[in-house]
């Protein structure tokens, strides 16, 4: 007897549109955001089915054909993305129900968040018609969705590539941003989705969706205030219990607070609370941008460290003691190295210039022959939890020597990933910043290579300590 097929999540029609209008698109708008951008992001990741495209006047709109209303269209219509002034959305709403739409995405700006009374009657009176005959808002004020599978993309250059994590973020650009700088360290989404205001899909649904979406294996979180506090704590004590998550969480100040409730019209919640709430529900709250994509790649590539033990290879002394200190900081060990590890490094490092000690420095990892040959007798120790090779690139140090880039970088990016493999010890690598556009263009490579084959890369030593110290901490948080 098969197994039953796996529920599919209550929200899941939000993400699988079949065609899509856009209203609001300029006849001589470029690319960028509104109307305009969404037409071209679209049609760069290939969605699948129609776009119809809604203009008073304009026979075409690059190339796509246009109507005068949404009515107009003469087939069905899932899910539409509005961009007209706020004025003239319940006209659009009213369209919508006649045609059937499910989904109604609100780019539209300037309802609640303007602190304008009427602007937050209109978006009340928009919410409690769109509930009535049962259509979904997103919004307003979004960017919206971008889902891979579906090939919907809320801005250019997003991948039609899938991936295992799932963001939630009432920003359009901070959503746009965690995709943009985590995807060159083989960060890939599953789904990710800006909500704006929240006026009918809020956080708490869009946790709870992710929860339970087979493809999302980790979720990620923006959030600038507290929508009904209690249904947002069960989410995410729910999200916790099932899968790994961090939450950026804005309006830890004052003037943050200030900020965040003028963006999306959010009151921003006592921050000692809610780090209690994610504390009791096994969640990270981070502190940056920057940070929630480290603990992204820790959390999709590391995974999970047995202890705090860190071993340090690199070329470079100055740069080795600093990542001692900065190690330490974070509440990280350096164990001594083994006699036997000592013994075995030995062979395969000039003496010259070289520390077998913790941290390693040594001009081994120039030498092809030698790289190899350092890492795995530190991979076998018995005490060590992790290895950090930190490198650099451009300027005549390390990673700069020792031939051709484009041959010797993917065979070291391949022996570390066999070698996390084969020992099942995760190796994190910190690229250091380059100095000279080749060492740039090499660092980025040698980044996109380690994403390949499986390995955790952060853009300094300090980060990739902090993100191995959030890691343990999480899995502390889990009773591990």
């Amino acid at each position: 007897m098969s197994a039953p097929a796996p529920a599919v999540p209550a929200l899941d029609f939000v993400f699988h549109p079949r065609s899509i209008a856009i209203a609001g698109v300029s006849a001589k708008e470029g690319p960028g955001f509104g109307g305009g951008g969404f037409v071209a992001s679209l049609l760069e990741i290939g969605f699948r089915g129609p776009i119809y495209l809604i203009h008073p006047t304009a026979p075409a709109i690059r190339g796509i054909k246009c109507y005068p209303r949404l009515t107009d269209i003469p087939d069905s219509v899932d899910y539409v993305i509005s961009s007209v002034p706020a004025r003239a959305v319940p006209g659009l709403l009213e369209d919508c129900i006649v045609k059937g739409v499910r989904v109604l995405h609100l780019f539209t700006a300037g309802f609640t968040e303007t602190g304008d009374a009427e602007r937050a009657k209109m978006e009340q009176a928009v919410v409690a018609r769109a509930r009535e005959v049962g259509i979904r808002l997103i919004g307003p004020n979004c960017m919206g969705l971008y889902v891979p599978d579906a090939r919907l993309a809320m801005m250019q250059g997003q991948s039609p590539e899938s991936g295992p994590v799932g963001m939630v973020s009432q920003s359009g650009m901070n959503a746009g941003e965690f995709v943009r700088y985590s995807a060159p360290r083989g960060i890939r989404c599953s789904k990710v989705i800006s909500f704006g205001n929240g006026a009918d899909l809020k956080a708490a649904d869009f946790l709870d969706y992710l929860t339970d979406d087979p493809q999302t294996e980790i979720i990620v979180a923006y959030l600038e205030g507290i929508q009904d506090g209690p249904r947002l704590a069960r989410a995410i004590r729910r999200a916790g219990k099932t899968k790994p998550v961090a939450i950026l969480k804005s309006g830890r100040t004052e003037s943050g607070s200030r900020a965040a409730s003028s963006h999306t019209a959010s009151l921003a919640g006592a921050i000692r609370v809610f780090d209690g709430l994610c504390k009791q529900a096994g969640v990270l709250r981070v502190e940056s941008l920057e940070e929630l994509v480290d603990v992204a790649v820790a959390f999709r590539y590391i995974k999970r460290l047995s202890g705090p033990n860190v071993v340090v290879v690199g070329g470079g002394g100055g740069a080795s003691v600093l990542a001692a200190d900065d190690l330490d900081a974070a509440g990280l060990a350096l164990p001594p190295i083994l006699p036997e590890t000592q013994e075995a490094l030995a062979k395969v490092t000039h003496e010259a210039g070289t520390s077998i000690r913790n941290p390693i420095d040594t001009t081994s990892l120039w030498d092809e022959n030698s790289f190899e040959g350092t890492f795995r007798p530190i991979m076998g120790a018995s005490n060590v939890d992790v290895i950090l090779h930190h490198t650099s690139f451009g300027g005549g140090g390390g990673s700069s020597r020792g031939g051709d880039p484009r041959h010797r970088l993917p065979r070291q990016a391949e022996t570390l990933g066999n070698l996390q493999r084969e020992f099942g010890k995760p190796i994190v690598v910190a690229i250091r910043p380059a100095t000279t556009d080749d060492g740039f263009e090499q660092g980025a490579y040698f980044q996109e290579l380690c994403a390949q084959q499986g390995i955790a890369t952060f853009p300094s030593i300090v980060r990739a300590g902090n993100a191995m110290a959030r890691l343990l901490e999480w899995q502390g948080l889990q009773g591990e």
